[in-house]
C-alpha cells in the first residue's frame, strides 16, 4: 500500500480521486490533502508520502515551485501533475522536474488508475533495488575484512605496487596515501607452543577479534590478517605537523586501550611506526615491531620514543627478499639460496639472542612463498607441517637454518616441475593462437596480448621456448602452409599470397624465395616437372 498525498484548490478533483480510488481497488491510502502550494510544502514535510498529486495552479506558490522546494527535501517522491487542458503548455516545465505522469481535468477513471499502478511499480522497483543493494552491502560487510587483510599482506610482503590506489579508496571507502602502522601482540604469545592450553588460544582469538571491532569504532583504518603473534593496523593521516600526528596516533592508541581494558584482562602491547607514504607503509611495519622489541616494558610505544643503540638499527631487507622469491620461482635454486643467506645473516645480527624473533620472520617468509606458490597451481601442500613444527621446535640458529634450506631444496622440485606444466601448457596456448591466425595480419604483440604478457617478456619467453624469434617462425609457418596450397593448381599463387597472411604478393614471394631458394612460381613448376612434392626446400 503506497502513501498518496493530494494537492488541489479544487475539492471535486480531490473527491474525484478519492471515489477513483475506493471504487477500484487500487492499492494507495490517500494520508493527506492541501489547497495551496504552502500548505502542500509543509504537510508533505511532516507526512513523507510515497507519492504527491500536484495541481499546476494553485493559490500562492504554485504546483511547480511546490515541487522544487520538496525535490530538494525529499527526491524520491513521486509526482503526478493535474493541469486544465488551457495550462497543459505550461505543464511541460514541470515534465523537466522529472514528474512521473500528468493527469488532465476533468480525471479520466482509468487515467487515474493507469497513473497510481505505474508509481506503485516504480515505487517496487525501487524497494526491490534497495534491498539487492542492501544485500549486497551486507555480503561486502562480510567479505571486506578478508579483502582488507589481503590487500595488506600482499603489500607488505610480496613486493606489489599500486600506480593507482583510487580503486582500492573506492573499494574500503578510505583515503589510503600516506599513515602508519601500528601493531598489537599478546605477551608471549608463540612461546611454549605444545604448552598452550585451548582456552588461552581461544581468549587470544577472543581478545583479537574484539580488538578488530573496537578499532574499526574508534577509526579509520585498515586491518590485517592475524599472523604469527601480530595483528597489523594501517591508519592513513592527512598531511600535517608530524609531532602532532604522531601525538593523536597515541591518543588513538589510548581510546583503543580503554574501551579494550572493559572487557579482557589478557596482556598485550601496542607499537606504532612513523608515518609514510602508501608504497612504503613497510618501514612503519617494522618500524612498529622494532618499538615493540626495544621496549618491553611500555604498554604503548612510537618508534621515536625508542632509545636505538647506535649503528644498531638496520630495516629488514625486503628488497632482498623478493629477489629471493623471484629467484626461487624462476628454478634458480643457487642463486635464492645465496639471497637467503644474506637475509638469514640479517636477522641473525638484528634479533641477536631473540630465536623466536629469527623463527618468527621465517615462517613469514614461508607464507611469502606459499602465496606465490598459489599463483601457479591449486595445491598448497608444498610445505609441509611437519617441517614448520621442526623449525619451531629448535632453538639453535645454524640448526634452523639447515632446516630451512633443506625445506628448500624439497619445495625446488616442485616448482621445476609446476613451471614446466605451466610453460607447456602457455606454449600450446601460443601456438595454437599463431595457428589458427597466421593467415592474418598478426604481429607479436597480438599474441602478447592475447596470453596476457608484455611485448618485451613475450619476445624472450618465444625464443627461449622455440629457438626462434617470433617473425622468423610466423614466416617458417606462413611459407609451409603455402608449400601445401601450392600443390593445389586451382588455387592461383595470389590465393595463396593472402590465405597464409599477406597483403602485397610481391612482398609474399620475395618472402617465399628467401626461403626456399625459388619463387612461388618455380616451386609450383617443380612440383608439377616432378609430379609431387618438391622435397628439402
Amino acid at each position: 500500500m503506497i502513501k498518496l498525498f493530494i494537492a488541489d484548490d479544487e475539492q471535486i478533483v480531490i473527491d474525484s480521486i478519492k471515489f477513483i480510488i475506493e471504487k477500484n481497488d487500487v492499492k494507495a491510502d490517500i494520508i493527506g490533502f492541501a489547497k495551496s502550494g504552502r500548505e502542500a510544502i509543509e504537510k508533505v514535510e511532516i507526512l513523507k508520502p510515497d507519492v504527491v498529486f500536484m495541481d499546476i495552479k494553485m493559490p500562492g506558490i504554485d504546483g511547480i515551485e511546490a515541487i522544487k522546494q520538496i525535490k530538494e527535501r525529499h527526491k524520491d517522491i513521486i509526482f503526478v501533475i493535474i493541469t486544465a487542458y488551457e495550462y497543459f503548455n505550461y505543464a511541460k516545465e514541470a515534465i523537466d522536474l522529472g514528474v512521473l505522469d500528468y493527469l488532465l481535468k476533468p480525471l479520466n477513471r482509468n487515467k487515474v488508475v493507469e497513473t497510481i499502478k505505474k508509481a506503485i511499480e516504480v515505487i517496487e522497483k525501487r524497494r526491490e533495488a534497495m534491498l539487492k543493494e542492501l544485500e549486497l552491502k551486507e555480503k561486502l560487510n562480510k567479505i571486506i575484512p578478508y579483502l582488507e587483510g589481503q590487500f595488506l599482506y600482499t603489500t607488505l610482503f610480496s613486493g606489489i605496487t599500486y600506480d593507482d590506489l583510487s580503486f582500492y579508496e573506492d573499494v574500503f571507502g578510505i583515503e589510503l596515501k600516506r599513515g602508519y602502522a601500528m601493531i598489537v601482540t599478546v605477551e608471549d604469545f608463540g612461546k611454549n607452543i605444545k604448552d598452550q592450553n585451548l582456552k588461552l588460544s581461544i581468549e587470544k582469538q577472543n581478545f583479537y577479534d574484539y580488538f578488530k571491532t573496537i578499532v574499526k569504532n574508534i577509526k579509520k583504518c585498515l586491518i590485517g590478517p592475524y599472523f604469527i603473534d601480530k595483528l597489523f593496523v594501517y591508519f592513513p593521516v592527512e598531511e600535517g605537523d608530524s609531532f602532532e600526528i604522531k601525538n593523536n596516533s597515541i591518543e588513538t592508541a589510548q581510546k583503543i586501550i580503554e574501551a579494550i581494558n572493559q572487557k579482557v584482562k589478557i596482556p598485550y602491547r601496542i607499537g606504532m611506526g612513523r608515518v609514510y607514504s602508501f608504497e612504503n607503509i613497510l618501514k612503519s611495519y617494522y618500524e612498529a615491531e622494532m618499538a615493540l622489541k626495544m621496549a618491553k616494558n611500555e604498554l604503548i610505544v612510537h618508534f621515536d620514543d625508542i632509545a636505538m643503540p647506535q649503528n644498531r638499527f638496520k630495516p629488514y631487507p625486503i628488497n632482498k627478499e623478493r629477489l629471493f622469491i623471484d629467484r626461487l620461482m624462476t628454478g634458480d635454486l643457487q642463486g635464492s639460496f645465496s639471497i637467503f643467506n644474506e637475509i638469514y645473516e640479517w636477522m641473525v645480527l638484528e634479533y641477536q639472542e631473540d630465536v623466536d624473533k629469527i623463527k618468527s620472520k621465517l615462517i613469514e617468509i614461508i607464507g611469502v612463498i606459499k602465496r606465490n606458490l598459489s599463483y601457479y597451481a591449486e595445491e598448497e601442500n608444498f610445505i609441509e607441517n611437519r617441517e614448520l613444527e621442526e623449525i619451531l621446535k629448535i632453538n639453535d640458529v645454524d640448526k634452523i637454518k639447515f632446516i630451512f634450506i633443506n625445506t628448500l631444496k624439497n619445495l625446488f622440485d616442485s616448482i621445476k616441475t609446476i613451471n614446466k606444466e605451466k610453460t607447456d601448457t602457455f606454449m600450446a596456448k601460443i601456438i595454437r593462437f599463431i595457428e589458427d591466425n597466421f593467415n592474418k595480419d598478426i604481429t607479436l604483440d597480438d599474441v602478447a596480448k592475447e596470453v596476457n604478457m608484455s611485448y618485451h617478456y613475450f619476445s624472450k619467453f618465444f625464443k627461449d621456448q622455440t629457438g626462434k624469434n617470433f617473425i622468423d617462425y610466423l614466416t617458417n609457418l606462413r611459407v609451409t602452409k603455402a608449400k601445401e596450397l601450392l600443390e593445389d593448381e586451382t588455387v592461383s599463387i595470389k590465393e595463396v599470397c593472402y590465405k597464409v597472411g599477406y597483403s602485397d604478393p610481391n612482398y609474399f614471394s620475395k618472402i617465399f624465395k628467401k626461403a626456399t631458394g625459388m619463387t612461388p612460381t618455380e616451386y609450383r613448376l617443380a612440383i608439377y616437372k616432378k609430379g609431387g612434392v618438391v622435397g628439402g626446400e
